[in-house]
């Protein structure tokens, strides 16, 4: 299994990290998770034609997480050399359908495939979920503690692999049940310790995670604009799970 990311910034503008956005590969399956604005032009960067996907999952449907949706079903759906026939599966959680509904009502026929089947399978937010995905991938979900339908993501391959991807959220027991012993944790940690911000992680969050779930590698995402980033990567490795901040067009062989 291959995990790259595509965008591991923020709402906030950056040159250097765009919003999120990650590709897991197994089996010759190609799934995107996320997928912020400009994520459509950071999979042609990792050699991925966004018309060659084989899913789409997301974690939540705030727009520095979803707003590529939009324009991949556009790229599906207007003609060119290749037209795609088979299904496009997109998984969620639960409202996921009827934002999609809307955004169809919004930009009309040219996100409305006519040549191939989208399915959309919504997941519980109550509760675990679980499906199987292309490449013979096992997807195990439990609710975040944020909003907009949001999900924590756990990805098994058939060599029992595991990416697993925090989404947004505030300290969650959940995430730890997820994320024990997982080859690969792909975390957001926003705030800085101190500050008060709903739904979202700070460093000392993150540390406490590492802690009880022990991970083999963390990865850092989603982290707001801060004066000494560095340090915040330092302080969660001491932990002794081995931690980075992740840039785009990182990528990961599990």
């Amino acid at each position: 299994m291959r995990v790259t990311i595509l965008g591991s910034g923020t709402h906030v503008p950056d040159p250097d990290r765009g919003p999120a956005g990650f590709l897991v590969e197994e089996g010759g399956a190609r799934v995107l998770v996320d997928g912020g604005s400009g994520t459509i032009g950071r999979l042609a960067r990792a050699g991925v034609d966004a018309r060659d996907l084989d899913a789409l999952v997301y974690t939540h449907r705030h727009v520095d997480h979803c707003a590529d949706l939009a324009p991949i079903l556009f790229t599906l759906c207007v003609p060119s050399a290749t037209v795609r026939t088979r299904e496009l599966p997109v998984w969620a959680g639960e409202g996921f359908a009827s934002f999609l509904a809307a955004l169809q009502a919004a930009w009309g026929s040219w996100i409305v495939p006519s040549t191939f089947p989208l399915r959309v399978v919504e997941l519980p937010l109550d509760g675990p979920g679980r499906a199987d995905l292309p490449g013979g991938l096992v997807l195990d979900t439990l609710p975040a503690l944020h909003s907009a339908g949001a999900l924590h993501l756990k990805f098994t391959a058939p060599d029992r692999r595991t990416v697993v991807f925090s989404g947004d959220t505030a300290p969650s027991a959940g995430l730890v049940d997820l994320a024990r012993g997982c080859d690969l944790l792909v975390c957001e940690c926003s705030l800085e310790d101190g500050q008060d911000v709903p739904g979202h992680l700070a460093p000392t969050d993150v540390a406490a995670l590492a802690t009880q779930a022990r991970p083999g590698r963390l990865v850092l995402t989603h982290m707001y604009p801060r004066e000494h980033p560095d340090g915040d990567v330092v302080r969660i490795a001491s932990t002794g799970v081995p931690t980075l901040r992740a840039r785009d067009g990182d990528a990961f062989d599990l």
